[in-house]
């Protein structure tokens, strides 16, 4: 019994080493190189205008000859021109430049902006977008006109008023939990 016994433990002992030589011949190696490209970020300002005949919107170009209490069709938006979804926020900035010979302290609060404030929020000189724009998407308007206060007296006569918007945009995706909270906003 001690015979068999022996011979069936080598029998299986020889089995088991055959097996392990057969596994060692079916192993391979391989290369994978794989490819991450990264995606973008970029913003395009889009300023239109009502057309005078109260029409289609027209890309915005300056106006002259205005007069105190007029208001003026300007729609500023940003579209988000980037493969990515991104937060965007504007930087607003009012001048006023007095015609040559005339001199005086002007107030640029006599320029004012119908400012959206359902979408944007104001923090830090810029208005932030509240939600985040995708590729091929725009905001919704910050402002939608520019207004000339009745106080504009003969100081402002034949002076120059602008209105220039800068904006910026970073991504969304993996980026705080919303606009205010996201970092890597361009430092000036």
């Amino acid at each position: 019994m001690r015979k068999k016994l022996l011979a069936v433990a080598m029998a299986v002992i020889c089995l088991s080493i055959a097996a392990y030589g057969t596994v060692a011949y079916f192993t391979a190696n391989g290369t994978a190189t794989n490819v991450v490209t990264a995606g973008n970020v970029a913003i395009e300002i889009k300023e239109t205008a009502i057309a005078e005949d109260g029409g289609d919107l027209v890309t915005y170009e300056d106006v002259t000859g205005i007069v105190p209490g007029t208001e003026v069709s300007k729609i500023v938006q940003v579209e988000n021109t980037g493969d990515n979804p991104a937060y965007v926020r504007i930087q607003v900035t009012k001048d006023i430049t007095l015609a040559e010979g005339m001199s005086g302290e002007t107030d640029t609060n006599l320029i004012q902006l119908d400012l959206n404030m359902d979408d944007w929020v104001e923090k830090d000189g810029y208005y932030y977008y509240k939600y985040p724009i995708s590729a091929d998407e725009m905001t919704t308007p910050l402002f939608t006109s520019v207004s000339f206060h009745q106080e504009m007296g003969n100081l402002y006569q034949n002076c120059r008023a602008s209105v220039t918007v800068q904006a910026q945009a970073v991504q969304a995706e993996n980026n705080g939990s919303d606009v205010l909270k996201a970092a890597g906003w361009p430092q000036e």
